[in-house]
């Protein structure tokens, strides 16, 4: 039974998936429903200022850190993003979005604070993530939206429907989603305590482990290894696009997923 509900949600990430911009890891069928690959030893992020950002950092105080940026490092355009600094834009079929943190927007270093904007097309799913360094206040502007969170094992789920200008907030490490159930464009912006909340999707964080480890993690220590990783490519990525009824409610055909 466990064996076949595992496979029954892997095969719903397939219906769920988007591709994000970032490279994928390698194999023939792979494409289609990427694993973002992570950053390598040693290596830098595509367009970020390290001499700036390490600068700040190391200033005594404001003052110094406001003498050293332009009044634009205190400015962000959500519509005009830099796009060519890593970490801006998080694109997939279901809606994308757009982050100003310290490394985009010199100004946040040293604030604590950062922001997004989630752009979610009908049916527009953020799949479940954390946020290991932030608390998330999410606001609704456009549409509707349901969220969903579990604080930490033990603890129950939280569950709203959001209209606009209503409010969630998903405590610092919270597993947490985001699903437009309508038809229409859904838009909120998410706030976050630092200014490097960073992003953990558990379910291709669980699948970046060795297979064996997997496999006793979900219970299938029976699966070899080489079954494991057919699955591997069906894990959804960040803002996919499903839930059948939805889908069906919209007139979205799977085939244009």
């Amino acid at each position: 039974m466990l064996y076949s509900n595992i496979l029954s949600l892997l095969a719903l990430g397939a219906l769920t998936t988007a591709a994000p911009r970032q490279e994928v890891l390698g194999g023939p069928d792979e494409g289609q429903f990427p694993i973002p690959q992570p950053l390598p030893f040693n290596a830098t992020l595509p367009g970020v200022n390290y001499n700036l950002i390490a600068k700040l950092r190391d200033a005594p105080n404001a003052i110094a850190r406001i003498a050293m940026l332009d009044d634009k490092d205190f400015f962000f355009d959500f519509i005009s993003p830099p796009l060519d600094i890593a970490g801006t834009e998080f694109q997939g079929q279901g809606g994308r979005f757009i982050v100003a943190s310290g490394i985009n927007m010199p100004g946040l270093v040293d604030n604590g604070m950062s922001m997004a904007i989630g752009f979610t097309k009908a049916c527009g799913f953020n799949t479940p993530h954390t946020h290991p360094r932030a608390t998330e206040l999410a606001l609704l502007v456009k549409g509707r939206m349901i969220s969903e969170f579990v604080a930490e094992t033990g603890a129950r789920k939280i569950r709203n429907e959001h209209q606009p200008y209503s409010m969630a907030v998903f405590p610092q490490g919270s597993l947490h989603l985001e699903f437009n159930p309508d038809c229409g464009e859904a838009i909120f912006v998410a706030v976050f305590n630092s200014e490097d909340p960073g992003l953990n999707t558990p379910a291709e964080s669980l699948f970046m482990l060795d297979d064996d480890l997997v496999g006793l993690a979900l219970g299938l220590e029976f699966l070899p290894g080489a079954d494991i990783d057919k699955y591997r490519h069906l894990v959804p990525a960040s803002l996919a696009q499903g839930v059948e009824s939805c889908l069906s409610k919209c007139g979205i055909s799977k085939s244009e997923l």
